[in-house]
């Protein structure tokens, strides 16, 4: 008879062995992977680190940069408005005083409006001084207004041949409401009509001058404020050329 060497303790301890062998193996699986998770998250914030610091590097280098341009076109600002406030006053230098700065202003404008410069110069060289004037004399009449419902005012000079008329802003009463009257601290506007063709329409603050050739006269008006809806006309007139 023989007897069995199975013993199961060792069963036991097998099955234990093996056991604690899986259960190492897998906290050595565990900490392979905890260790590589941080090596390449180690990794990765080193790179993120290196990123941001050269990003900040960049900014701040765009920064002086920008500052640098910032500066130097305030400080050619600078130098432009200096050289803008030198060539303004070699202009104001440059341009004649008092009526000769009118007269240059006017040859400008007439000029620009077409007119022949023979024609200006040949006028300019016939000017002389005024000859075998008239007193002078007043008129007037009733400048409209937007409210103003009166029949149409104007005078006429020249026998006739020149008529003058204007238009105004409505006065203002108290209550913000428009009177019938012009007011006479505001723009006015002015039409010379010779022979029935508009020859020149002014708009200014009164007083306002004009001068005007009908036939061999030249006719010199100034049309200022009058008694209540009427503007005065002063005038004279010469012998032209």
């Amino acid at each position: 008879m023989r007897l069995s060497s199975y013993n199961p303790q060792d069963r036991y301890r097998r099955r234990h062995s093996e056991r604690m062998a899986a259960f190492m193996v897998v906290v050595f699986i565990l900490f392979l992977a905890f260790g590589l998770g941080v090596w390449f998250g180690t990794q990765n914030a080193g790179q993120q680190h290196r990123s941001i610091k050269k990003r900040y590097e960049d900014l701040l280098n765009e920064r002086e940069s920008l500052q640098d341009s910032i500066t130097q076109a305030r400080a050619e600002a600078q130098t432009a408005q200096m050289r803008y406030r030198q060539l303004q006053e070699t202009y104001d230098d440059m341009l004649p005083e008092g009526p000769l700065r009118d007269l240059a202003a006017l040859l400008k404008q007439q000029l620009d409006e077409g007119r022949s410069p023979e024609r200006l110069e040949f006028l300019i060289r016939s000017a002389r001084p005024p000859r075998n004037c008239s007193e002078p004399e007043t008129k007037r009449f009733v400048v409209m207004s937007p409210a103003y419902d009166g029949p149409e005012s104007q005078i006429s000079l020249a026998e006739g041949a020149l008529v003058i008329k204007g238009k105004g802003l409505s006065a203002i009463n108290a209550k913000g409401q428009p009177e019938a009257w012009y007011d006479p601290s505001k723009k006015v506007t002015i039409d010379f009509i010779i022979e029935g063709q508009l020859e020149k329409s002014k708009s200014s603050v009164m007083p306002l001058r004009h001068s005007v050739v009908v036939g061999n006269r030249e006719y010199r008006v100034t049309v200022s404020e009058g008694a209540r809806s009427f503007a005065k006309v002063t005038y004279d007139s010469c012998d032209y050329p």
